[in-house]
């Protein structure tokens, strides 16, 4: 797909007439089917005016190339509370596990002890 096919889809998509666009872009009706016809190319400016109007960026009109669909809008904030968040999990984990692992501990050693003294107490069976 082209620019020229870009254009023309996303003018479509968005139910716009040529002469809707020209006028929101600031250009005549002729330019704009210039451009989809692929006679012209528009200008840097008229491409982010476009970019704008379609809601997309202007890597898509002129390249093509999708925006990485990644947590919409991650700003540089919410990617460092991701990782402190991550990190104090990954404490509150290994601070689980360590008093889980202590309280098995403590009550095999309970148990190992009122063995020894059932043993003590009764004898060792024959």
């Amino acid at each position: 797909m082209t620019t020229a096919d870009r254009i023309q889809s996303l003018r479509k998509a968005k139910g716009m007439s040529q002469e809707e666009l020209a006028d929101m872009v600031g250009v005549s009706r002729q330019a704009v089917s210039k451009w989809e016809s692929e006679q012209a190319t528009p200008d840097l400016d008229k491409i982010v005016i476009m970019s704008d109007i379609f809601e997309v960026t202007t890597d898509y009109l002129l390249k093509g190339i999708e925006p990485v669909k990644s947590d919409d809008h991650k700003t540089m904030a919410d990617v460092i509370d991701r990782k402190v968040l991550t990190e104090k999990n990954g404490k509150r984990a290994k601070t689980a596990l360590k008093w889980f692992l202590i309280g098995f501990g403590a009550l095999l050693a309970v148990d190992l002890i009122s063995m020894l003294i059932y043993f003590i107490v009764n004898g060792f069976p024959a």
